[in-house]
């Protein structure tokens, strides 16, 4: 049996719709019947079925690595480099997962001791404030007294205006919410030169950002990053693979999107209008 026809006849018998089955992946439906046809090239980004895959099965609750092996002449691999790469973020992942909880355990015992202390002297008396000398009052007023007979009148400084800079106006970017289609999302942005596309997000997410214009600026797993567009860019097309923990900005300012809802796998489809 083909991979295709298995994983169709998985979502069948687990009972799952393709609405029911879009929901809870994240993909689209043509995106859907396209993996479950058997035709991973006819997909928008042959290059993504593995992960698009990786999502699939998720959703029926089915082994990824194990059916990879058992298909594995009909699945794309992954190249060498991005291997290594998810390697190299899985280990930082863990080495800062451990640096973390060394430094909670630290902070705990901290903690823990600084109450035990507070304890001991709240029963012994132990930081009870004295003080060093003690003085004579009479004198301390006395002194005072001749102090502020003594001291000149103070000239008082009329404050110097200082020149006020005018604030420089930095160009806008203007974006409108144009249409969705499934998980697809359209927005007409009117661009002054240079676009920034900023995204962040707490987990790593699968980002592909490109244009009409060949350029390719993120094809990798990532927890944030900063791009700038090319100018001779008209159209800009964005993947997020974890679009729910993930922001995007436009120049800074934070792209809403009205129709995402609890949607994993989003595509953004931006229409540049240049001013």
């Amino acid at each position: 049996m083909k991979l295709g026809a298995y994983l169709k006849n998985k979502r069948e018998q687990s009972g799952i719709t393709l609405k029911e089955m879009q929901e809870k992946s994240g993909l689209r439906k043509d995106i859907i019947r396209t993996i479950e046809a058997g035709d991973l090239k006819a997909l928008p980004e042959p290059r993504h079925a593995p992960f698009l895959l990786r999502q699939y099965t998720e959703a029926v609750g089915l082994d990824y690595d194990g059916l990879s092996e058992r298909f594995s002449d009909e699945i794309p691999e992954e190249s060498p480099n991005e291997r290594k790469r998810q390697q190299s973020e899985d280990g930082d992942y863990q080495y800062f997962k451990k640096v973390l909880v060394g430094f909670l355990i630290m902070v705990g015992v901290l903690f823990a001791g600084w109450m035990i202390l507070l304890q001991i002297g709240s029963e012994t008396d132990m930081f009870e404030e004295k003080p060093i000398y003690e003085v004579d009052e009479d004198a301390v007023a006395s002194s005072e007294g001749s102090e502020e007979e003594e001291a000149p009148a103070e000239t008082v400084e009329e404050p110097t205006e200082e020149p006020t800079e005018e604030p420089t106006e930095e160009p806008v970017t203007d974006y409108a919410f144009s249409g969705a289609d499934g998980s697809t999302f359209y927005y007409d942005l009117r661009v002054e030169p240079p676009l920034t596309i900023s995204l962040s997000g707490d987990t790593p997410s699968w980002v592909s950002l490109t244009d009409d214009a060949d350029n390719t600026y993120a094809y990798e797993s990532l927890t944030e990053g900063e791009y700038e567009i090319s100018p001779d860019a008209e159209v800009l097309y964005l993947t997020l693979g974890n679009a729910t923990d993930f922001e995007v900005s436009i120049d800074g300012e934070p792209l809403e999107n009205p129709r995402q809802g609890d949607s994993v796998t989003v595509y953004y489809e931006f229409n540049l209008i240049k001013e």
